[in-house]
């Protein structure tokens, strides 16, 4: 069921100012820059926006999305229903997840439902666990055209880079998707792989995380940094679990975090929009 609203001009005047006053502007990465954590963890750091349990909370230079979304904002502005699109494998479909409704996408829109109060909000989960970019490109492209959503959220990277899949055809799908979504007038945001401990070769599974970073700065697209945010999560002196017990899914807690962090760094970028 889609919720039927009016905006709440206040309660997105409120999320400015909590996006102006707790995270400045972070500068897009230069296309060669690795991801990075920040200096240390429990370091003095900007908090984030958003409903995010205390022991998930990030600084808001990760959550920081980064570039804008547009249509999503216009849509807003009119008081027009939204339709998100997550599509992606079993981090979207919410492998490692206790039930469905705790997969990320169900998430999301109630954390959005909060901090975007009044909004008519409805995100489909089109998740698939096992895919490769290339094959989830040719379910996007019927999604897209059949459901015509707004935004369509892209979690990729995982499977290309433990498959075997070379990081320039990953590449290729990666921009080949994006150009396939912006020419319709719609918005992308990105999601990139998650991280976990017993990769087998960290460094070329980090080729596919800068490839996914280095395609989001040169065509202006927003991009979840999860990699980023996951591995900062890890290096915390206390841990707390956000990976299901096959040490590379994620479970409840590493979900709820990621449609909070996630639903924190849009609700910025849209307090942002001229």
């Amino acid at each position: 069921m889609r919720r039927r609203a009016v905006i709440g001009g206040i309660g997105l005047a409120a999320v400015a100012r909590a996006a102006r006053a707790q995270n400045p502007a972070t500068p897009a990465p230069s296309p060669s820059t690795p991801p990075a954590l920040p200096a240390a963890p429990g370091a003095t750091a900007p908090p984030p926006v958003g409903n995010v349990p205390e022991s998930c909370v990030v600084p808001g230079e990760l959550q920081n999305l980064r570039f804008a979304l547009p249509r999503l904002a216009a849509l807003l502005r009119q008081k027009e229903p939204v339709r998100i699109l997550a599509i992606g494998s079993s981090s979207t479909a919410g492998v490692g997840a206790s039930v469905p409704a705790r997969a990320y996408p169900p998430r999301l829109r109630d954390a959005l439902a909060r901090l975007l109060p009044g909004a008519d909000v409805t995100v489909r989960n089109d998740g698939i666990g096992g895919e490769v970019a290339s094959t989830t490109l040719v379910r996007m492209r019927k999604s897209v055209e059949d459901w015509k959503p707004d935004l369509v959220i892209w979690q990729l990277g995982t499977n290309d880079a433990v498959q075997g899949i070379t990081a320039e055809a990953f590449a290729q799908t990666l921009r080949e998707g994006a150009e396939f979504v912006l020419g319709r007038g719609l918005d992308l945001l990105l999601i990139d792989p998650q991280f976990y401990p017993n990769v087998s070769n960290e460094e070329l599974y980090r080729s596919f995380v800068q490839v996914i970073e280095q395609v989001a700065a040169s065509m202006k697209l927003p991009l979840m940094r999860r990699y980023a945010i996951m591995r900062y999560w890890d290096a915390l002196p206390q841990q707390v679990p956000m990976l299901s017990a096959d040490g590379f899914h994620m479970n409840d807690l590493g979900y709820l975090c990621m449609a909070e962090t996630l639903a924190g760094g849009m609700a910025q970028r849209l307090a942002a929009a001229p």
